[in-house]
């Protein structure tokens, strides 16, 4: 990927803040929902699931492209204002349940180390079973449905990191959410917190298990060009809702391109991409579900202990957390 033209990566690195305005338009929809859901709450309920399953799929799929947003606040891609990326970070990940302010810190530190043994999206299963048919088990599990429940309890690690007024707004962001969550299961119908929050949650648990799977499964530390997967290239409805975040090989090769451009990027530089590069770009979604799900069954772990077995697991772990996150693109 350093053979990519010069003018190809300039196009790519140009802000537009026109796409700020997906913002609101994907929080209009999740409103869209919500009341499409109370407006059906008292009817039959073969009217009632097919709405409530339609629901369930778009503010899935929402909720991961503000995610991304998000994600991209934490870069500095969205605004050159450190205050205007807060906000609107905290606002579009607040719907994940979980603490922007905890998230950036992960998150920058998971770029500076991807791949390596003590980064979060590195699940090294040995860590926690070596026997063969529960390791293979627990890596269907966490690569189908629990993986936020294993970054959980990883990403507590990065707690301490935080100032004392980072702590306390960490806080301040769980509770805010979770308030909005108790108020509407109080307020709302049942039926209508199930299909816009409940099994969203729950769709959204297994969305996360497989991509994350998908980006960094099996890749290796070292170049970034190398350190994860491009997927779903074709879904353009699916890339839409996500705002680009399945381009994650050029993410992470050129993290301060905007998530709108990453697309537009990936096809001028496709061609410019070496082999190996080109190997890990995949047009589809669910294939490569499959692909690695097998993989998945298929792993040794006399390897992966073999991989490890030079480590002090945790020395390396506390030199590694030790290490600054890479600086977002509006680091002064």
């Amino acid at each position: 990927m350093d053979d990519v033209p010069r003018e190809i990566l300039q196009a790519a690195y140009k802000r537009n803040p026109k796409y700020i305005w997906k913002v609101p338009f994907h929080f209009s929809l999740l409103a869209a929902c919500g009341v499409l859901l109370y407006a059906v709450s008292d009817m039959s309920w073969a009217v009632k699931i097919p709405v409530g399953l339609v629901c369930t799929f778009f503010v899935t799929n929402i909720i991961r492209g503000l995610g991304a947003i998000a994600h991209d606040s934490v870069h500095g891609t969205v605004f050159k204002s450190k205050r205007a990326s807060y906000w609107l970070g905290a606002i579009c990940w607040a719907p994940s349940g979980m603490s922007y302010t905890v998230y950036s810190n992960y998150h920058l530190h998971h770029h500076r180390i991807t791949n390596t043994y003590p980064d979060v999206d590195n699940f090294v299963v040995t860590d926690y079973t070596k026997n063969p048919f529960l390791a293979k088990a627990l890596l269907l599990a966490v690569y189908t449905f629990a993986y936020p429940l294993y970054f959980m309890t990883q990403i507590v690690r990065y707690v301490p990191r935080l100032t004392a007024w980072q702590k306390i707004r960490m806080n301040l962001e769980l509770v805010a959410w979770w308030a909005v969550v108790a108020a509407g299961v109080w307020f709302l119908p049942a039926y209508v917190m199930l299909f816009l929050y409940g099994l969203p949650f729950v769709f959204g648990s297994i969305l996360a298990s497989t991509t994350s799977m998908i980006e960094h499964f099996e890749m290796e530390p070292g170049e970034d060009a190398y350190s994860s997967r491009t997927y779903a290239t074709d879904a353009h409805f699916m890339n839409f809702l996500w705002n680009n975040v399945s381009f994650h090989n050029e993410h992470h090769k050129y993290p301060g391109i905007p998530w709108y451009n990453l697309r537009s990027f990936h096809e001028a530089a496709y061609p410019h991409y070496d082999q190996r590069v080109q190997a890990e770009c995949y047009k589809t979604f669910l294939p490569v579900v499959w692909m690695l799900w097998k993989r998945c069954l298929q792993i040794d772990v006399t390897k992966i202990e073999a991989k490890y077995s030079t480590l002090n697991r945790e020395e390396e772990r506390k030199r590694h957390m030790e290490l600054a996150g890479i600086a977002p693109a509006n680091a002064s």
